[in-house]
């Protein structure tokens, strides 16, 4: 008897001592990235506050604005970020279950033959507890690991739709360009029929060479065969829009022949750098399973520690020995000894995980600051360049002009007409293309800001409370 209560003083000295090295992991839940950043963007915006409208109102395009809530509605690329949103929603509900005692029904019946004919019957049916007791937070940090996760899928679902937005206005004004090219080039095929009858009439009147007929004609055909090409990146355009919006393509059109580009006012509200932290989804989703790589290291490291486990039971039992209920309930302590390392190796792999996911989530936040500001750079210069274009344009067609009342007047050959209008005409060409590309600047910037998607068709499903 002395030796079994030394052996449980010297058991409770170990707890003791065990139990007094313990210390639960703190979880950081707002980390920040290890990038610093400058205070203000290089170029600033006069808006002093955020729009609340989806951003794409800055476009006053009703048709727009239907195809984007078209798509946000039907996509399928929306449905499944939606799915795996579920997904963690139930690996959070499952995580949570765990830490709450499991009952189960339990029944069964027993017979045991004797010597001679004598036979002994056991039955009981009752209920049967398991209840693991998070003393060290074991199963919580596990359970706020699923809970970060679910977060960060449902932060994935809002960066899946603003980055389906943003791809919906990118293919509507690419069928919009293609609009304005080819009533361009029609109205350029015109122009040039007109001038070959000027050059025929003039050959017949035999103040010119045939040449001069022959070189317009070879220009007409050129415009001419710049027709099919643009028609087919129209179609193109417009069938991505039928997918987008979850539609299979049909041909059908769905940017009307005298869309136009939107007018690009100042810019919108850019805010501090910092800010990205919170307005795009996609850095959200990050820091979401950075903490949830933290809360991993404090499930890792409560591994290691102690585990109390309660059982019990309830039972009405029928047989020769005892015949009502009966009941027990027994606490079991679980402490691991020696496990070679291998707890402590998942320790320092969700420690190595978490350095990983802090590196992508500041590597991200400074791309983010990267793609801000190279929009804000592009879109200025862009600017610029449009006026450049333009100013050089109203030089061309003075030009154009020009040359066209001296040849028509006998005072210079065909040639320098011939260079203006093609000169010209390709200029006309480019702005078109330039005009897009403004636009599409416009829509990155949104895009790298975290656009707001306010009241932009329905409400991400699943809490994460």
């Amino acid at each position: 008897m002395p030796e079994k209560m030394t052996c449980i003083r010297l058991i409770s000295i170990c707890l003791l001592i065990i139990l007094a090295g313990c210390q639960a992991h703190q979880i950081n839940p707002a980390p920040e990235p290890v990038a610093e950043a400058e205070d203000t963007f290089s170029i600033s915006s006069t808006a002093t506050r955020p729009a609340e409208a989806p951003w794409w109102d800055s476009f006053s395009d009703p048709k727009l604005d239907s195809l984007i809530r078209a798509a946000l509605e039907n996509n399928l690329t929306v449905l499944q970020a939606l799915a795996r949103l579920d997904q963690a929603a139930a690996l959070t509900r499952q995580a949570r279950a765990v830490r709450l005692p499991f009952l189960d029904l339990e029944a069964d019946a027993q017979k045991e033959w004797l010597d001679g004919d004598a036979q002994k019957l056991t039955k009981q049916a009752g209920g049967a507890l398991t209840w693991e007791i998070d003393v060290f937070n074991r199963l919580g940090s596990a359970a706020f690991a699923r809970q970060k996760e679910q977060a960060a899928r449902m932060e994935d679902v809002q960066a899946v739709r603003l980055s389906l937005s943003a791809e919906v206005a990118e293919a509507y004004y690419d069928a919009v360009e293609q609009r304005n090219q080819l009533a361009l080039l029609r109205e350029q095929i015109d122009t040039d029929r007109e001038l070959l009858e000027l050059t025929e009439l003039r050959f017949d009147a035999g103040l010119t060479s045939s040449v001069d007929v022959l070189q317009q004609s070879s220009q007409l055909a050129e415009i001419e065969s710049l027709i099919p090409p643009s028609e087919a990146a129209l179609r193109i355009s417009e069938n991505r829009l039928d997918v987008l919006t979850g539609r299979a393509p049909d041909a059908a059109d769905q940017v009307a022949d005298r869309a136009e580009f939107a007018r690009i006012g100042s810019l919108p509200f850019t805010g501090v750098p910092s800010d990205l932290l919170l307005n795009r989804p996609d850095l959200r989703a990050l820091l979401n399973e950075l903490v949830a790589a933290d809360a991993e290291i404090a499930r890792a490291m409560a591994e290691r520690l102690p585990r109390i486990t309660l059982d019990g039971s309830y039972a009405f039992v029928d047989g020769p020995v005892l015949s009502g209920p009966a009941a027990f309930l027994l606490g079991s302590l679980f402490q691991p000894l020696l496990d070679w390392g291998a707890r402590r190796a998942e320790v320092e792999r969700n420690e190595a995980l978490y350095v990983e996911r802090l590196a992508v989530f500041s590597q991200a936040y400074l791309e983010a600051i990267e793609e801000v500001e190279n929009t804000l750079y592009r879109e200025r210069k862009q600017r610029q360049f449009l006026e450049r274009l333009e100013n050089r344009r109203r030089f061309l067609s003075r030009t154009v002009e020009e040359t066209k009342f001296r040849y028509t007047n006998g005072l210079t050959d065909f040639l320098p007409v011939l260079d203006a209008l093609k000169e010209l005409q390709r200029l006309e060409r480019v702005i078109v293309r330039q005009q897009r590309e403004l636009v599409g600047f416009r829509i990155r910037l949104h895009r790298a800001l975290g656009g707001n998607l306010t009241d932009s068709g329905g409400e991400v499903r699943s809490d994460v409370n």
